[in-house]
This record gives C-alpha cells, sequence and structure tokens, in this order.
C-alpha cells in the first residue's frame, strides 16, 4: 500500500514537472500558445482555416476548400459508327462543373523571423479528388442508342458512353492526396488581432484521368478532333495553380 501511494505521489510529481515545462515551453518558444482563425478566397474557391505557432520560425495551419459551382459549356467529338437511315451530330454540347470540396494541412516556414512576413509553405490538399464534373444529352444518340447502338463522346484519347437516355455523365479526377508548395507573405497567427496574408502555390496532381458514371471508358482507336477544350485540361493541367488572399484574426 506505501508503494502504491509513493508511485502514485511519483507519477503526479512527473506530471506536474512535464505540464510546467510544457507551459513554459509555450511561453518562451511560442508552441501552441496562440490560435487563429482565416477566411480567404483564391483559385480554390472560399477557404476557412484555423492555425497556431508551433515556433517563432514556423506555424501549423488546416482547413478546408469549397470551390463553388462554376460551369463551362463546350462541345465535343462523338464517337459512333452511324447506320443507314440516321443523322446524328458528330458534335453535342457538354457542361463541366468544377464544384468541389477539400481538405488541407500546412506548415509555413518564417525564414526571417520577425524582420519579414515572408513565408514558405508546404503540406498537402486531400479530398475532392474529381476535378471536372461532366454532363450532356442527346435525343438523336437516344434513338440511336434504342435501335440496338453504341455511341460516346471523345475526352482526349478516350470514350465515354452515353445511356440508354441519351444522357453522358462522367468527369475528370485526380489523385485524392495532392502535395503542395507556395510562398508568400503575412502571419497565419497576426502579432495584432487581425491581419492579412497573400499566398501563390501548386497543388501536385499529376494528368488527370477521364471516368464515367455510366458503363465504362474506353480508348479510342481511331483519331478524332483532339482540339476541344477537355483535351487541353488533361494534356496540361498536372499541377493545380493556387492564389489566394486570407483576413485572418487572432483568437487568442
Amino acid at each position: 500500500m506505501v508503494k502504491m501511494k509513493r508511485l502514485f505521489l511519483l507519477c503526479a510529481f512527473v506530471s506536474m514537472f512535464a505540464t510546467c515545462n510544457f507551459i513554459s515551453a509555450q511561453k518562451e518558444l511560442g508552441i501552441f500558445n496562440s490560435l487563429s482563425a482565416g477566411v480567404g478566397v483564391g483559385l480554390t474557391g472560399v477557404d476557412v482555416e484555423i492555425a497556431t505557432p508551433i515556433t517563432p520560425y514556423l506555424a501549423l495551419r488546416g482547413g478546408v476548400s469549397i470551390m463553388p459551382n462554376f460551369s463551362l459549356t463546350t462541345d465535343v467529338d462523338v464517337d459512333v459508327d452511324v447506320p443507314e437511315g440516321f443523322s446524328v451530330p458528330r458534335q453535342i454540347d457538354l457542361t463541366g462543373s468544377m464544384k468541389r470540396t477539400s481538405g488541407q494541412l500546412l506548415v509555413n516556414v518564417y525564414p526571417f523571423t520577425n524582420k519579414s512576413s515572408f513565408f514558405v509553405t508546404a503540406g498537402a490538399y486531400f479530398g475532392g479528388s474529381s476535378l471536372v464534373k461532366i454532363k450532356g444529352h442527346s435525343d438523336e444518340l437516344k434513338d440511336l442508342i434504342a435501335q440496338g447502338q453504341d455511341a460516346g463522346i471523345a475526352i482526349g484519347d478516350y470514350m465515354i458512353p452515353v445511356d440508354k437516355n441519351g444522357d453522358v455523365a462522367g468527369g475528370l479526377k485526380v489523385s485524392g492526396f495532392r502535395p503542395y508548395l507556395g510562398l508568400g507573405f503575412g502571419r497565419a497567427v497576426p502579432k495584432k488581432r487581425l491581419g492579412v496574408m497573400f499566398e501563390l502555390g501548386v497543388q501536385f496532381h499529376g494528368r488527370p484521368e477521364v471516368y464515367t458514371d455510366y458503363g465504362n471508358v474506353q480508348d479510342l482507336l481511331n483519331e478524332l478532333d483532339e482540339d476541344d477544350t477537355f483535351t487541353k485540361i488533361i494534356d496540361k493541367l498536372t499541377v493545380y495553380p493556387v492564389m489566394k488572399i486570407r483576413l485572418c484574426g487572432r483568437i487568442f
């Protein structure tokens, strides 16, 4: 019983010592001794973040980015063997939506401490793997499919099938985990009550992949017009640019 009491007192002493050291480190080194919240707008949409200092040189940020439902419309090639007696369009209009939600976990590095608010940031975005969602419809293709024919639309080197209702749905997807590098000016945890951050960077998501909500994506064996908007996105957008401005407020 006496040994148990001694062990309990020893554990309590160690806990108090660790707590005091942690509080001292918080005050002296600036570790997790403050918290801020921020709202930003930019190429990733609207974001909400919270941040806390790790040391005077580092700040940890975490948040959510929401891209509103921006859309674009373009025409794409139709891939179909047209039998006699049928007249179908060689192109149909397609609408693409960039709406998505993703999270981010980032670390700001302030190399000049108190002399400048310049920072380099690294981390990752996750979730929101659907880069562009697409949909379209054709009554002519619906009639053709009712006769037992197959039809689809050409996206890059791939064909997305049209369903029995004449609808097509799918899109471009990227990795759900996207490393990020950026730089900017401003404190994630402002020294005063309010502050402003400006940031430029890129998410590395690789070459977008085509997916479909109906059937299977197929490789195209015949060469079609590859000058459409979505082909350009596939071929060139291997990274996603980030530019944003954020208003930050210190909570404590």
